[in-house]
């Protein structure tokens, strides 16, 4: 017989969920989500699925891609089932082991795409982040060569009006003291005056006393 004509073998749900590992009603549900996004399985006459080697693939992909982060299982669903569309597989097609071994490859390549798509927006994210922290550093630096300067001008400042003050406080010392001297001195000159005064007054009344005394002689002396 030839190659060609070698036709899929068909499984159950219980077969293929116990080749995956996984439970049957989880098999019903991937096959459920795959025909909501366009695909069609091979049904016996009471509608029944039945599975061919192509869909456990399909299954198996499905699984690989929910377990990937970030990638919901209706994504992972939508773009097994473009992929498998993109090559013209569908469940009536008779496939030989070389038509499987491409279609994994094709699979294999489309993931490495989403993965290497994934890694750039990984590094574009990297970068932005490298950026946003330089320009982080930057405002933090130049903030700080801000603050320093202004802590600068204010200690210039306030170092400036102390010395003013301090300049007022000894001008006003000085006059004070100046002020002072000068006062001292007019009371000196002062009291100079008044002893001045009070020794001319008593000079005046020893005078005077001295002539009440000659004049009462001569009375007394007269015939």
């Amino acid at each position: 017989m030839d190659d060609t004509e070698q036709i899929e073998r068909l499984y159950t749900p219980w077969e293929v969920a116990d080749y995956l590992g996984i439970e049957r009603q989880t098999v019903t549900k991937y096959a459920r989500l795959l025909e909501q996004n366009g695909y069609n399985f091979l049904k016996d006459e009471k509608g029944n699925r039945n599975y061919t080697d192509s869909n456990i693939m399909m299954f198996k992909e499905l699984i690989k891609q929910r377990n990937r982060p970030g990638i919901a299982l209706e994504t992972a669903a939508k773009s097994i089932v473009a992929i498998y569309e993109s090559k013209s597989v569908f469940p009536t097609d008779t496939l030989i082991p070389s038509d499987i071994t491409r279609l994994e490859q094709a699979t294999a390549d489309r993931l490495d795409q989403q993965d290497k798509t994934m890694e750039k927006q990984s590094e574009l994210i990297r970068v932005l982040l490298e950026r946003l922290d330089e320009k982080s550093k930057y405002e933090e630096e130049r903030d700080k060569r801000f603050n320093e300067r202004l802590d600068k001008i204010v200690a210039e400042v306030s170092a400036s009006v102390i010395k003013q003050l301090d300049q007022k406080e000894n001008q006003l010392l000085l006059t004070a003291k100046e002020e002072v001297e000068i006062t001292k001195k007019e009371v000196a000159s002062a009291k100079e005056e008044i002893e001045a005064i009070k020794a001319e007054k008593k000079a005046s009344s020893l005078d005077f006393s001295e002539s009440e005394e000659e004049a009462l002689t001569r009375s007394f002396s007269m015939p």
